[in-house]
């Protein structure tokens, strides 16, 4: 047969005596991370962080909009553009090709006819004629400055 259960009135927590039983016993259990907090917050004042992070915090909306016109800037998305065509350049290189090219070696320097049969081939005429190229628009460029 069936036993009858108690009946239990429900009497929630005070999560505010939880809070400070668990803050009191917080400087027993993590004295060293304390210490360590402690330490740095001083370091942060004495370098004067703080008072930039409270001033940052206090203009927010003012330095969001400077950023926002600093990044949407057109030198900003060049600088970008450009840096991400030389990530995916750095990406198709051959490390070990490079490393053998760059390493010094023990054998003699190559002779001038060497250089100029590496010279004629494909790559080599390829980078050339990106280097070139890059000369160009920094001509072109140089050019604008000095007009405007």
């Amino acid at each position: 047969m069936a036993t009858p259960v108690e009946f239990r009135t429900f009497t929630p927590r005070n999560s505010r005596d939880d809070l400070i039983r668990r803050l009191e016993q917080a400087p027993e259990e993590h004295a060293e991370a304390l210490l360590s907090a402690y330490d740095l917050l001083q370091r942060m004042h004495e370098k004067g962080l703080i008072d930039v992070a409270n001033g940052l915090l206090s203009a927010s909306e003012t330095v969001v909009d400077r950023l926002v016109d600093v990044v949407s800037s057109k030198q900003a998305v060049t600088a970008l553009r450009v840096v991400l065509m030389m990530s995916n350049l750095l990406n198709s290189l051959d490390p070990n090709r490079l490393h053998a090219l760059l390493s010094p070696s023990e054998s003699k320097a190559p002779s001038l006819w060497t250089i100029a049969k590496e010279a004629t081939s494909p790559d080599a005429r390829r980078g050339m004629a990106a280097a070139v190229g890059l000369l160009s628009v920094f001509g072109a460029a140089l050019r604008e400055q000095e007009s405007a």
